[in-house]
């Protein structure tokens, strides 16, 4: 997303400012958060855990927003992006042809880049834009066309330095390397110079570039191989132009892995912290599984075009990272490829979008929701694209059982009045909160036996202490916090 979308939250009226991330000035070992949010992604905040732990939460997959039907797009329509852009939102993919029903051709036409927009993020449209001509016809969405065109990644450029006529930049794999594109409106395009930016790398997968306005400079995520695996490698430049070495994505405790797309932004309500949702590739050996999995016969078919395209398989993950470089990846899928349902569990399964966009829920009276897009019926003429929505900040929660546990977090001073919690209990489930100093010993006024229970399901609740949500007094003093839980999830928390 560019800059500060549209976000409802008092929670993070300063996130946007750039925030301190170390520690305290003057105060040894003392985080020091201010006023932004902090998301439960990692174990950045927790000291101490007993009887709780973090806990992923897979997206609620929605309805088909867009099918791919016409003549240019085809049976490998992917690489999806969205961002919103004033009034509405942009959508760019690519429309490869893979196979076709039969798995007896492949690749009818080129790879084109396409363009879809929405006001809503729910109801798209596929406007016909003139640019360029298929089979005689300028009656098409097609933005950009080019030789050995592989991916096509758009950002609308946030720094406030941007040369006019690239307020729109986008990167493509090419000759050379990486190549760099220009645009004033995000549909007309031309390079940027004939040289790539980057060449070192592989490229063949959605490179993911955008300006950090916290950190005041680009962030390239890129494919590259390493011992014949598919890696994820990160540059950075303060002009576009000239970048540092792509260097290899380091990782807390994951094993290795095969990464296809990564899908790396800052998150947009707390721009200290990346997420990225990688694909993951997996090569299998034929199994009897296989048989037993969906439309076998076209599997069995379209491997005499090459034996991968039956027995690799793919789903989604999640990482987080505070630096751009070392992320906590989480072995589990965030998305798996389902149950069975006639044309899934194939190599195309899981490929989130890039871009997460802020979407009203159904209900009017709920809070806005977080929505992504994840291609389905790859190989196949039936190709569709499906919405999923994850809960605002969403993907990692704080999680206790009925018995109860608690967390204590390591020292930490903040700025602001009140501490509110994204959060949710079942009925008999509580989160209740006490200030510690720096020791570990309750505050006055503030312990656990004046904390009042919390408890519901909401995007941003303060907690009170004998009925009141005061804090301001503790601002700026060491303290640590003791989250005390039962039943309950607490996915994010900050102090306005």
């Amino acid at each position: 997303m560019r800059g500060c979308p549209r976000v409802t939250a008092a929670l993070v009226v300063a996130m946007c400012s750039l925030a301190p991330t170390g520690l305290a000035q003057g105060g040894k070992d003392v985080l020091d958060i201010g006023s932004r949010l902090e998301l439960f992604v990692d174990d950045y905040l927790i000291g101490s855990m007993t009887g709780v732990a973090l806990r992923l939460h897979p997206p609620t997959p929605r309805e088909i927003v867009q099918t791919y039907a016409e003549p240019w797009e085809g049976s490998g329509c992917g690489y999806q992006q969205v961002f919103r852009d004033g009034d509405i939102v942009r959508m760019y993919y690519t429309s490869q042809d893979l196979t076709d029903d039969a798995a007896t051709r492949l690749g009818r036409h080129p790879c084109y880049v396409c363009y879809s927009q929405s006001t809503d993020g729910i109801h798209w449209t596929k406007p016909a834009l003139g640019l360029f001509e298929f089979n005689g016809s300028h009656e098409n969405n097609i933005v950009w066309a080019g030789p050995d065109l592989d991916n096509f990644t758009v950002h609308k450029d946030a720094n406030p330095a941007y040369r006019p006529g690239e307020e729109y930049k986008a990167v493509s794999s090419g000759k050379g390397g990486l190549l760099a594109y220009k645009s004033s409106d995000g549909l007309h395009w031309s390079l940027l110079r004939p040289e790539p930016i980057i060449t070192e790398g592989a490229f063949d997968t959605q490179n993911i570039v955008f300006w950090d306005k916290q950190r005041g400079h680009y962030w390239a995520y890129i494919r590259g191989f390493h011992n014949g695996l598919r890696d994820i490698r990160v540059a950075t430049s303060t002009d576009f132009l000239t970048w540092t070495e792509p260097e290899l994505l380091r990782y807390e405790d994951s094993p290795e892995e095969q990464l296809y797309t990564n899908q790396v932004e800052p998150y947009f309500r707390a721009p200290h912290i990346f997420v990225g949702f990688p694909t993951r590739y997996v090569e299998r050996r034929w199994e009897p599984s296989f048989e037993y999995l969906p439309d076998v016969a076209h599997r069995q078919a379209r491997m005499k075009f090459s034996p991968r395209y039956g027995t690799a398989v793919t789903d989604g993950l999640f990482m987080s990272s505070r630096d751009g470089r070392l992320f906590r990846r989480w072995g589990e899928a965030i998305i798996r490829p389902g149950i069975e349902r006639g044309r899934n569990w194939v190599y195309g399964d899981g490929y989130q979008s890039y871009g997460l966009l802020e979407t009203q829920a159904a209900d009017p009276l709920a809070p806005s929701e977080l929505s992504a897009y994840v291609p389905e019926n790859y190989w196949k003429e039936s190709l569709c694209l499906r919405r999923y929505t994850f809960r605002m900040d969403g993907f990692v929660s704080l999680n206790a059982p009925l018995k109860g546990g608690e967390m204590v977090t390591k020292p930490l001073t903040f700025a602001g009045k009140q501490l509110l919690l994204n959060f949710a209990t079942s009925a008999a489930g509580s989160v209740k909160v006490e200030v510690q100093d720096e020791a570990g010993r309750p505050l006055p006024g503030h312990s656990l036996a004046d904390c009042d229970d919390v408890f519901g399901d909401a995007v941003e609740r303060p907690v009170s202490w004998k009925a009141s949500t005061d804090v301001s007094a503790l601002a700026g003093k060491p303290v640590r916090l003791r989250f005390v839980m039962r039943d309950a999830d607490v996915w994010a928390m900050g102090f306005r």
